[in-house]
């Protein structure tokens, strides 16, 4: 074997080694990215919104559509979601609600009203309320996707599951 082939078969294999880590590197680079940025849970933090467990009263509100809705007292199980015209993580949601309610067995009301906001200590929107048929609060949050709002619901479906109620799938 001549000497410029031991040179270029060593120099492949060194390449080679070097391809390799910075592809390990890179894939690391890509998990630490993922958990800083992957999909977090909803933002339930305990003295926003309207209080776990609390009854809550009647309220008149403004739907998206400009029509007047009852939120709040008894009645079917209600994921009230609480939007904003000009609120571009709103807009991104809104097509997905439909869809996370039904897959849930709820009602889903947008409401897009800052007296209600007000009424509910809601901090920002959009927010979403779970209500269960006593107008029961079961689950609340801030939410950003769709995961987060079926996060949101999930965890009303395992609170009611957990006082023995039944939470229709």
């Amino acid at each position: 074997m001549s000497g410029w082939w031991a040179v270029a078969f060593v120099v492949q294999w060194v390449l080679l080694v070097v391809i390799a880590l910075v592809v390990v590197a890179l894939a690391r680079q890509v998990g630490t990215l993922h958990l800083r940025l992957g999909p977090r849970g909803a933002l339930e933090v305990d003295d926003e919104g309207p209080e776990l467990g609390a009854g809550m009263l009647p309220t008149e509100a403004l739907a998206d559509d400009g029509t007047s809705v009852t939120i709040g007292g008894p009645g079917a199980r209600r994921l009230v979601v609480f939007s904003s015209p000009t609120c571009p993580v709103c807009r991104e949601l809104a097509p997905a609600i439909p869809a996370a309610a039904r897959a849930a067995g709820v009602e889903a009301l947008v409401v897009h009203d800052p007296e209600a906001e007000r009424a509910w200590d809601v901090p920002g929107t959009p927010f979403v309320v779970v209500l269960d048929e006593l107008g029961v609060v079961r689950a609340k949050g801030t939410v950003n996707n769709l995961e987060q709002l079926e996060g949101i619901l999930d965890t009303a479906r395992a609170r009611v599951g957990r006082e023995g109620e039944r939470w229709a799938s």
